[in-house]
């Protein structure tokens, strides 16, 4: 019980915590756009190069007359690139720069 109670007052008093502004460590903050700036670039020509892999599978596949099942990873490949573009976006932000 006693735990309980204990786990109460911390949840109580969280919201009393000062919110301070994100703030890059001194001398990385450029380094550290630089190198997300990179992946994101990176990630996002595997996601354009994964999209023309399935483009060409469908092309082949109703060039043959099957149906094409390569919808779910058009889906796939869409969600991989709003996370991309997302998480790059969310790290440049709480780096703070």
């Amino acid at each position: 019980m006693e735990l309980l109670l204990m786990t109460q007052d911390v949840i109580i008093n969280a919201g009393t915590l000062p919110d301070s502004d994100p703030l890059a460590p001194p001398g990385i903050g450029e380094a550290w756009n630089r190198m997300v700036g990179v992946g994101k670039w990176i990630a996002l020509g595997v996601c354009v190069l994964g999209l023309l892999v399935v483009g060409g599978k469908m092309a082949f596949d109703a060039r043959r007359g099957e149906t094409t099942e390569e919808i779910s990873s058009v889906i796939k490949i869409v969600l991989a690139v709003s996370m991309v573009t997302g998480g790059a976006s969310l790290i440049t932000f709480i780096s703070g720069a």
